[in-house]
């Protein structure tokens, strides 16, 4: 035992001495791969096509259920952009050229009224025309685009046998055209007078009426409208002085309770004031159309 004791001791080899990597641990995270089957059924392997698009469908259903499609931002923004462009081509024309537009059109009559006054605003009032401006705009979104283009472009050229085309059957004539609508309106019973009834569908009657309910209602803008001709000249202290007479006697008609009496003295003091309106819109519209020293209609 002692010399097995005393003898050299056998060195067996140590496994981590001769190979190293053997300390070393590796944490670096491996990744989980899930079911490669399970991921073909939620996405598609490739680019969706037109067909597969869902907002397509959306689209689609909308439609057939009969729901507009809503239009986007800068859709929205061109068709503003054209119909204003629209309203100052027209304001370049004639008034009897912009009547028959709008009429083939199938536009209002409140359209035509705001491209008169546009008309009627100096090259000084530029904050007062684009906002007009916009404003026609806004009216002749509603026009078919197609429709107001060929029009436009007609009355440019002068092609009177285009605007008859795109009139249809309408028969009007084509140098000299008259409004045909004549807007009768009877308030409270009052009868209109023969005067008033020979040029009752004249441009300068409805300006002139217009203006009148404006002024008696007291209606900011048809007042600055007013005031703010320039290129006619008129007594505004006769204006002012007329207006308050007919707004003096509505109030009194207001509180008294008789009818008859009250009803013909409203019609008497209605009258100078209506002449005086249809005074100033005659000589208005004769110089946007011809010029000054001009007359629209030979009735008074």
């Amino acid at each position: 035992m002692a010399a097995v004791a005393a003898g050299p001791l056998r060195h067996y080899p140590v496994p981590w001495l001769q190979f190293p990597s053997l300390l070393t641990l590796s944490f670096t995270p491996r990744p989980i791969f899930f079911s490669s089957s399970r991921a073909r059924v939620l996405r598609p392997s490739g680019p969706l096509t037109a067909e597969d698009d869902p907002a397509d469908d959306d689209d689609a259903a909308a439609v057939s259920a009969g729901a507009p499609v809503k239009k986007s931002r800068n859709e929205l923004k061109r068709e503003a952009r054209r119909a204003v462009r629209w309203g100052m081509e027209l304001a370049n024309f004639s008034l009897p050229q912009i009547q028959r537009v709008l009429r083939v059109a199938s536009l209002e009559r409140e359209v035509f009224e705001a491209l008169t006054l546009v008309k009627r605003l100096g090259p000084d009032v530029r904050e007062g025309r684009r906002r007009q401006f916009n404003y026609i705009g806004r009216l002749l979104r509603k026009a078919q685009p197609d429709l107001m283009d060929a029009l436009i472009q007609a009355s440019k050229d002068g092609d009177n046998s285009r605007l008859l085309a795109l009139a249809g059957q309408e028969s009007w004539s084509i140098e000299n055209e008259e409004e045909g609508e004549e807007e009768e309106e009877e308030k409270g019973g009052e009868e209109i007078p023969n005067e008033e009834k020979s040029c009752q569908g004249s441009d300068d009657y409805v300006v002139a009426m217009r203006w009148f309910d404006g002024l008696i209602s007291r209606d900011p803008l048809i007042t600055n409208e007013v005031y703010s001709v320039h290129n006619a000249d008129f007594d505004r202290q006769e204006l002012r002085k007329l207006v308050r007479k007919v707004q003096s006697v509505q109030a009194g008609q207001q509180a008294d309770s008789s009818g008859a009496e009250s009803n013909a003295m409203l019609t008497r003091v209605k009258k100078p004031l209506i002449l005086f309106l249809r005074s100033l819109a005659k000589k208005t519209l004769a110089d946007v159309l011809f010029g000054p020293s001009s007359h629209l209609c030979s009735c008074s």
